[in-house]
């Protein structure tokens, strides 16, 4: 299992490397909490593709997931279909030798 972090180990850390602002302490903070929201949806991103190519039904994903099937779909279907699209592209790109097409 994936060791989590308390949120105590995480305030006490900022504190440490910021300890004479509370300004900076809040930005640092932002600036993490950012970085965890982009990880967590591609946490979510990565094991949602997972299953969709397994065969699983948008209803047991969004069981899953606490939410509707129609919430489920909504929400990663087009992220996935985008992310998709963007990785065939880079592979047609690096087969024309690094070139975009024109």
């Amino acid at each position: 299992m994936v060791r989590q972090v308390p949120l105590g180990e995480v305030i006490a850390a900022i504190e440490r490397a910021h300890p004479d602002s509370c300004l900076d302490q809040l930005a640092a903070g932002v600036i993490l909490a950012a970085h965890w929201l982009r990880l967590a949806d591609q946490l979510l991103d990565c094991f949602v593709d997972r299953a969709r190519h397994a065969g699983m039904p948008w209803a047991e994903i969004g069981a899953h997931l606490g939410v509707s099937r129609q919430a489920a779909q909504q929400r990663f279907s087009t992220r996935l279909a985008e992310r998709h699209a963007a990785v065939r592209s880079r592979i047609v790109m690096v087969s024309r030798g690094g070139r975009e097409e024109p």
